[in-house]
């Protein structure tokens, strides 16, 4: 995966950058450890959804957002950037839609 801010670590650094924050403020704040979210800017895990829950609330940014955010680097890492995957998304689509129309 490339460096781009869609990265959800890379927006929660850059997140944590305005914010003049460290990660030993942030983890204080959020009550998940320095290191791990140190792994997590750096794209070597993905927040699991309390932890999205806690960088929500402590940065004031959508929920949802980042769990979109989420969801798509755990599909882009299992499967890679190839026409399968963009197929597999194009499914997906097709399968909301009838569920977005409710």
């Amino acid at each position: 995966m490339s460096n781009s801010q869609s990265e959800i670590g890379q927006y929660l650094r850059g997140l944590r950058k305005e914010k003049g924050q460290t990660l030993h403020q942030v983890a204080k704040a959020t009550d998940i450890d320095s290191p791990l979210i140190s792994k997590i800017e750096r794209s070597e895990r993905i927040p699991t959804a309390e932890q999205i829950k806690k960088f929500s609330k402590y940065y004031k940014v959508d929920e949802a957002h980042l769990k979109v955010m989420a969801a798509a680097e755990k599909i882009i890492k299992e499967y890679g950037v190839n026409a399968t995957t963009y197929a597999a998304a194009n499914l997906v689509m097709e399968q909301i839609i009838p569920y977005l129309k409710k």
